[in-house]
């Protein structure tokens, strides 16, 4: 009895955390993580930060650990969003057109996937480390508007 409801606890907070506070259950969510994301990580921290870093680190982690059991990529986690928008803009200055332009080619990335990176979701740690890679993709195409001087 005692196992079954820590279970159910840690399947709520699973639910909880791994969905972005809920945002997962609405239609497009990792849209809506991706995008409240973006924002709070505009508003709050420089993006070449140590602390930056640590957050990238931390919520990488976690990511993996929620997944962990998940048998598939489902709707409803979200967190994986928020590790990819994380990556996406690491060691970037904190411009509007940088968010704009990160957070829309990060979301393209992310659901058009190529087919290396369709081939590491069958990975046991694929249901984040696509959106990893997704993100790096997205922080060099940064790179290379900001070293181009389009931005």
């Amino acid at each position: 009895m005692r196992k079954n409801r820590t279970e159910n606890i840690c399947s709520l907070w699973r639910k909880f955390l791994g969905s972005f506070f809920y945002l997962g259950n609405l239609k497009g969510g990792g849209t809506y993580t991706s995008i409240i994301g973006a924002g709070l990580l505009y508003y709050s921290l420089r993006w070449n930060s140590i602390l930056y870093i640590g957050l990238l680190v931390g919520i990488t982690i976690l990511a993996v650990l929620l997944s962990f059991k998940l048998e598939d990529d489902p709707s409803w986690f979200t967190l994986d969003e928020l590790a990819g928008i994380i990556v996406t803009f690491t060691w970037h200055n904190k411009t509007i057109p940088i968010l704009i332009i990160g957070l829309i080619v990060f979301r393209l990335f992310d659901i058009f996937k190529a087919p290396f990176i369709k081939s590491v979701e069958s990975n046991r740690f694929g249901i984040v480390l696509d959106d990893i890679i997704a993100g790096a993709l997205a922080n060099g195409f940064l790179w290379i508007i900001v070293l181009l001087r389009i931005f």
